[in-house]
């Protein structure tokens, strides 16, 4: 009892250096676990708001469908090549599109600003030699598409992210190697017997404004400190279209 009374105040009866040393360590493994924790947790619920996206994005050729048929060309896009044709496909997109998917995944984190970009590996085939992804052609799409729900895309950490991003259409990155080829019949006037499948990759951002060291040490939210960053989510997913009509083979 006596030894407790002193290490809490010297012989003069202020507080002594080692409690006020115990206190301030205490505070600060409070915030580590306290941004530790809420980082950890809005994460996964970045994650899991993707998720949701990327799957929405997916099948909006089935969920679009009637605003394609109405709409005609407004909501579709050309891919084309010099060696290949051109085409018309719901499995492109545009900034409307995006920005739609920007409002959801908004609304899925509770209303908070959200950075997404959304892009697409196309492989034209070669008619000669359909099956064979060495022959192919690796086109990408929506490079320069960027949506943010609020108006706000400034934030320099997440525009980094979304630039480190290596490119689908380069071979040495092997994104081509996660499209599967489905062996159909699609158009028997051209013999073309099967396609693949166009890849998308979702990446969403957003300021991770719960960290009270973020907001200690950067109040205005531009960047990151590099040990607490901004968070990021990234995800890739195959397209799923079974209409040849709006999501035709590419060759």
């Amino acid at each position: 009892m006596k030894y407790s009374k002193n290490f809490f105040h010297n012989k003069n009866g202020s507080l002594t250096i080692e409690f006020a040393f115990c206190f301030l360590l205490f505070t600060i493994i409070v915030f580590i676990i306290y941004d530790v924790y809420t980082t950890i947790i809005l994460q996964n619920k970045l994650e899991r708001a993707n998720y949701t996206v990327a799957s929405v994005f997916r099948e909006r050729s089935t969920l679009y469908k009637d605003r394609i048929k109405n709409e005609g060309e407004v909501y579709n896009a050309y891919l084309c090549s010099d060696r290949w044709k051109c085409y018309v496909s719901s499995e492109l997109f545009d900034l409307q599109q995006l920005n739609e998917m920007s409002d959801l995944a908004s609304s899925l984190l509770n209303n908070r600003e959200v950075a997404l970009k959304v892009e697409a590996l196309f492989i034209l085939q070669d008619p000669k030699n359909q099956g064979d992804l060495k022959k192919a052609k690796l086109v990408s799409f929506g490079k320069n598409l960027l949506s943010c729900s609020n108006g706000g895309c400034s934030n320099s950490s997440i525009k980094s992210h979304f630039d480190s991003l290596p490119a689908m259409d380069k071979p040495s990155n092997n994104y081509q190697q996660l499209a599967p080829y489905v062996p159909k019949l699609i158009d028997s006037s051209i013999k073309l017997t099967g396609r693949w499948i166009p890849l998308y990759r979702v990446s969403m951002c957003i300021v991770n404004e719960e960290s009270l060291y973020l907001k200690w040490i950067n109040s205005n939210r531009q960047g990151s400190s590099g040990i607490v960053p901004n968070l990021c989510s990234d995800v890739v997913v195959l397209s799923r279209c079974n209409d040849s009509t709006v999501c035709p083979t590419y060759n």
